[in-house]
């Protein structure tokens, strides 16, 4: 299965930016159509989190946010196979450019927090040429992925460490070492001892707080950031941006350090919320007597 999925992204490397678009639009149609679970679970979490949209802005949301969901597996085969000076040359601007620099000059590491927003594999790009990054790897479920994967992110210059105990210590050397550390915050956690419920486009959302746990090693700086697709010209390109979060981040109360966790990353979603990954979910693991969005799915 693994050399399929190989040969598959070798393939699809091969797809111009302009097909792969139309391809990704007529992927969503067909999703949206069959009622597939990816489609299923994306509908549930946009009506949730904007309930003001009426039926006919909800269905083109949803279109839109499949088709920017179908161009991750072409945007994976790119950021394998091209070579990191034409990947580079897709990256149209970077927002916030200073602020990382400043932070990184600092030299008590940064904690970059990344939502599942865009194509934001794509800031290891970037980030691999200048710095030296530390990040947690979480195995996908499809196990077939695992290997491109990883070599994927560490070809960009990522270090990567296994979701264990060893791995959270590669990931501590590291933010004492001075690296930018990544860490994807809206991911929900298997266990709630190690997150809190706080609000997330005014819902309840189980939080993590391992970005807290990050901020008791040293004195690092964080710092919110987004790869931003840019489809106008009829191709893909990307506007990076780095940006400050809520100076409630350093917070030392769990539930005022994830409250400001979630309005940075809602901050980023709502210019434009297409471009989200709501097919997570996100509202999962509430406990209680909280219902469960997903029981149906």
């Amino acid at each position: 299965m693994s050399v399929f999925v190989g040969l598959f992204l070798r393939l699809l490397n091969w797809v111009p930016d302009a097909l792969a678009m139309r391809i990704a639009s007529l992927a969503a149609t067909l999703l949206v159509k069959r009622n597939a679970d990816i489609a299923k679970v994306s509908r549930i979490n946009i009506r949730h989190c904007f309930p003001e949209l009426d039926r006919e802005a909800e269905r083109a949301r949803l279109h839109d946010c499949l088709t920017h969901s179908a161009l991750l597996p072409f945007e994976l085969a790119y950021l394998q196979h091209r070579p990191i000076v034409k990947l580079l040359d897709k990256i149209v601007a970077v927002d916030g450019e200073q602020l990382l620099k400043d932070a990184w000059h600092e030299g008590n590491g940064v904690v970059l927090l990344m939502p599942h927003f865009g194509c934001w594999e794509f800031l290891s790009v970037y980030l691999g040429q200048r710095y030296s990054i530390s990040a947690l790897y979480d195995p996908p479920n499809v196990a077939a992925l695992e290997a491109s994967l990883l070599n994927m992110r560490e070809r960009q210059g990522a270090t990567m460490h296994p979701t264990n105990t060893a791995g959270m210590r590669g990931l501590m050397r590291g933010l004492k070492a001075g690296d930018v550390v990544v860490v994807l915050p809206d991911q929900v956690p298997a266990s709630t001892a190690s997150a809190v419920v706080a609000p997330f486009f005014a819902q309840n959302a189980l939080t993590m707080l391992l970005g807290k746990r990050l901020l008791k090693v040293g004195s690092p700086q964080v710092l919110m950031a987004a790869a931003w697709r840019d489809l106008s010209a009829g191709d893909i390109r990307y506007r990076l941006s780095f940006e400050r979060p809520p100076a409630e981040i350093y917070d030392a109360d769990d539930g005022a350090h994830a409250a400001a966790m979630n309005t940075a990353i809602e901050k980023i979603v709502r210019r434009d919320p297409a471009q989200y990954q709501w097919s997570y979910k996100r509202f999962r693991r509430l406990g209680g007597d909280q219902a469960d969005l997903y029981r149906r799915q």
